[in-house]
């Protein structure tokens, strides 16, 4: 408990967050939240790909001064939304503008809330990871569609935090050149990245096959139970999770590394079954508390749902452990295993809302149960870090 509290300001903002959504649900119905909640999937895979996951290697990586970090960020930040921009523009504008902005603030905002944490700046890092829940509930309070309140609540954020570290920035450009720019280790993360991206497009795609086939309302129904019956797993993993990071940071073992990521997802478990147990049995009721409910979808679906996203939280969360471990390529070829059995069951798939969370959670699943198996064998095997051996030998 005392840990927690400790933690606490690291994660007060996904409070904020919950008390904002929720609160729109109320006042402007499930389909202006569920239109938010697509927004905010699509536009997250997509900063996922511009920022090529420079966030977790700031938290992850000792080998680059913050400064050194911050430049190579930013030059990849600008980079990949210039070729996005481009290719949208080629193939027609295939991606909304308003997606595409908020992808790039979020892009921003992640990276320099990582240089936050880095430098141990817990109640700055807390407050401007809080500031776009307050601007999101503030914009929409003004009656500003979804599509501007998503973009410009990130945006807010993002402002403030290039104004607080200009000072760093200024160190981080003084001395850039092209061959400074050309020095970039792109190849090196770009496993990584891959592995990012294709795992946030896996679980987007969830809101957007849900949106295609059902609308905004059904994305509201998934996101809200999510939401509502998550918000506290997410809310504790959200304040462990920079922490463990922190440590398999320092950590040379592989296996010391997989132990400490394994151990914090175990203390979850007692939560875990409480969450699938209360939403399976009084779920549709506990809805109902914020929004009419006439979904023909019984609470054991609505516990599924809970269950998709405890595993996309699990496997999400792997990503930055297999980054520190250079296995990203790994993780990688489960995700195209897991989608290829995926794609399989989509094509008998009946068209009911029912059948797709029995989809979701079936292809989740497989990803969850390789993902365990590797790590447990890391975790028999215990090997060292690559690198750390090349500078012993030195």
């Amino acid at each position: 408990m005392t840990s927690i509290l400790k933690n606490f300001p690291v994660v007060i903002h996904q409070l904020f967050f919950l008390f904002s959504q929720l609160s729109i649900l109320y006042l402007y119905g499930i389909n202006y939240s569920g239109s938010l909640a697509y927004i905010g999937a699509v536009s997250t895979f997509l900063a996922i790909l511009i920022c090529l996951r420079w966030d977790i290697e700031i938290l992850v990586s000792n080998h680059q001064t913050l400064s050194e970090n911050l430049h190579d960020a930013s030059v990849t930040i600008v980079s990949m939304t210039i070729i996005i921009v481009f290719l949208n523009a080629v193939f027609g504008n295939l991606i909304p503008i308003h997606i595409i902005l908020s992808a790039l603030a979020i892009a921003i905002h992640e990276s320099l809330v990582s240089v936050l944490f880095v430098q141990k700046k817990i109640y700055i890092y807390s407050f401007f990871r809080t500031l776009p829940a307050i601007s999101l509930f503030f914009f929409a309070i003004l009656g500003f569609r979804p599509e501007i309140i998503w973009p410009a609540s990130f945006f807010v954020s993002a402002f403030f935090l290039i104004l607080y570290f200009k000072n760093l920035f200024i160190r981080a450009f003084l001395n850039s050149s092209l061959q400074r720019v050309k020095d970039i280790k792109i190849l090196d993360k770009i496993n990584a990245a891959i592995t990012a991206t294709t795992f946030s497009f896996f679980s987007a795609l969830f809101v957007i096959i849900i949106n295609f086939y059902y609308g905004s309302e059904y994305v509201g129904l998934w996101s809200n139970t999510i939401r509502i019956f998550n918000s506290l797993l997410i809310f504790l993993l959200g304040a462990s999770l920079p922490f463990a990071l922190n440590k398999i940071r320092v950590k040379n073992n592989t296996s010391e590394k997989v132990k400490t990521f394994l151990f914090l997802w175990l203390l979850f478990c007692p939560l875990i079954i409480l969450s699938f147990f209360i939403t399976s049995n009084w779920g549709v009721n506990i809805l109902y508390m914020f929004v009419n409910y006439d979904f023909e979808v019984p609470s054991i679906y609505l516990g599924y749902i809970v269950l998709v996203a405890i595993s996309i939280s699990f496997v999400g969360s792997s990503q930055a452990l297999y980054q520190g471990i250079n296995k990203s390529i790994i993780l990688l070829g489960f995700i195209f295993i897991s989608a290829a059995l995926g794609f399989i069951y989509i094509l008998n798939f009946n068209h009911s809302f029912i059948a797709l969370v029995e989809l979701f959670l079936i292809s989740i699943f497989t990803l969850v149960i390789m993902v365990l198996i590797h790590l447990l064998s890391l975790l028999l095997f215990k090997t060292n870090d690559p690198k750390e051996s090349i500078r012993k030998d030195l």
